[in-house]
């Protein structure tokens, strides 16, 4: 009786002899280690995997918020309207461009729902260090000489936050005597309207880049 309980807890070696049945302590310790390191190193992958997919994400947002702005403005610039009036018996366009702003008039927004002609204003919004783009319209009064006095009716809609500075700059020949040049502003003197406009958006550090922006305009009255 006594060989018999003795075999139970006993089997056969596979080189003769017996071995104990089960696992020692010291094997369940050394399996948990293992495990937790296997364990551990997944972790870290699945992390590194969730890291890489946000950076990511984040490059993909960024790259179709660049092209977003990018087209909305390379779309109004497109359709300004090569617009005048008459003061003082001058002659004056209607584009005036500043190093931190741009006026136009062009055809509504396509997503407004509205028709009729409006008046632009991209302007640099400083704020301590940081700067933003935005853009103001309204509708333009076809009764009315040039453009409307700023008010408190325009409608405004950040393009761009958290730049470090912007800046614009103009293209063309604002006299017809002149050869086409870069300007830092286009007045109210000007007899033509510019070729292009450079603006450029600067970031802070650590940001990432933005491209410059050459916006063109068709409106038949470039040098």
């Amino acid at each position: 009786m006594l060989a018999s309980a003795t075999n139970l807890r006993r089997v056969a070696a596979p080189h003769g002899g017996y071995a104990e049945a089960g696992f020692t302590l010291l094997e369940i310790l050394v399996a948990m280690v293992v495990l937790a390191m296997i364990v551990t190193t997944s972790f870290g992958a699945l992390r590194m995997g969730e890291r890489s997919w946000e950076a990511g994400h984040a490059r993909s947002s960024e790259t179709e918020k660049m092209r977003t702005v990018a087209g909305v403005l390379q779309r109004q610039f497109n359709q300004i309207l090569p617009l005048s009036w008459t003061e003082d018996t001058q002659t004056r366009i209607t584009f005036i461009g500043l190093r931190d702003s741009v006026r136009f008039i062009a055809p509504a927004p396509q997503h407004g729902g509205s028709t009729g002609l409006f008046e632009y204003t991209l302007v640099v919004e400083t704020d301590a260090d940081k700067a933003r783009l935005v853009l103001y319209y309204r509708l333009h009064d076809p009764d009315g000489d040039g453009f409307d006095p700023e008010g408190s009716d325009r409608q405004r809609v950040l393009l761009v936050d958290g730049l470090k500075t912007a800046s614009f700059a103009y293209y063309g020949s604002p006299v017809t005597n002149e050869p086409p040049d870069w300007h830092s502003q286009w007045g109210l003197d000007a007899k033509a309207f510019p070729q292009l406009v450079h603006a450029r958006l600067d970031v802070h550090e650590g940001q990432r880049p933005w491209p410059e922006l050459f916006l063109a305009l068709h409106t038949g009255l470039d040098q």
